[in-house]
């Protein structure tokens, strides 16, 4: 044990107790209920939004703008969701982990628990209903007939997804609590991400090579794989997205860590 910059006892070395651990398993509980306190339909949203953003793109990008995109509307609704559901888990979990340290200036300060865990917080709850609109998915896949990919890629899509927003997550985090004009920027800088990645539509065309160094693409390409049998990435663009989801998780472990102590005075 050690007394950390905060006045309060954290455990020493790289491996979390056991105790850590269950703390961090009640937080994402007490975050996932949190969420839905005092909603008439409760969870019932976390189902209904993505659906209603999943059929406005669809509306818009099949009936009302000429895109470069999958033949058919059919087809093209399936393309959309499996690019979609991955972004908004993405989406959700970096803006929810740039207030992360601030929200929870309490527990930051008096409970012995390593305060980047509670990046891990918000990454984790929406990864959890991302996969149960997955799920869904999977279901409506099969129900209409057109069957699923490579399954086995999925647990991979969704681990290499989740290190990589947790990674970005611990930057924002840190960096929010000496500027908080970052909430602002961070929403236009998600919203250009969004639009340079294949989810609206494909990455062929005129601007390709945009799409070739974004890792959004390779990361898409395997859950587009493992739910609509679409090629897999090939092994270099894997091998880009291997490499930048590893230097983007130490780089913001390593950032976070290192302005962790000067962070008392601002929370």
């Amino acid at each position: 044990m050690r007394v950390t910059a905060y006045g309060c006892q954290a455990p020493a070395g790289p491996v979390l107790t056991r105790a850590q651990l269950f703390l961090l398993r009640e937080l994402i509980r007490r975050d996932f209920r949190a969420r839905f306190t005092g909603s008439v339909l409760g969870v019932v949203w976390a189902v209904l939004q993505p659906i209603s953003l999943v059929f406005l793109y669809w509306f818009v990008f099949t009936f009302m703008i000429p895109a470069r995109l999958p033949s058919g509307g059919g087809r093209y609704l399936e393309f959309l969701i499996a690019g979609l559901l991955p972004w908004l888990g993405i989406n959700e979990g970096i803006i929810r982990s740039s207030t992360a340290i601030v929200d929870n200036a309490s527990i930051v300060k008096r409970v012995p628990l390593r305060s980047e865990l509670l990046v891990v917080v918000p990454n984790a709850s929406a990864l959890i209903l991302e996969m149960a609109g997955l799920a869904i998915f999977i279901l409506f896949l099969l129900i209409r007939g057109s069957g699923v990919g490579s399954l086995w890629v999925l647990p991979i899509a969704l681990l290499l997804q989740f290190v990589l927003q947790v990674g970005i997550g611990l930057i924002v985090a840190g960096i929010y609590v000496f500027v908080r004009d970052l909430a602002q920027v961070l929403g236009f800088l998600l919203s250009l991400v969004f639009y340079l990645s294949p989810i609206l539509y494909s990455g062929a065309g005129r601007f390709e090579y945009l799409f070739a160094w974004n890792p959004m693409t390779p990361l898409l390409g395997l859950f587009r794989s493992a739910t609509l049998a679409a090629p897999l990435p090939s092994a270099s663009s894997f091998v880009f997205l291997l490499f930048t989801v590893v230097i983007v998780f130490a780089s913001g472990l390593t950032f976070y860590r290192g302005i962790r102590t000067s962070m008392a005075d601002l929370i």
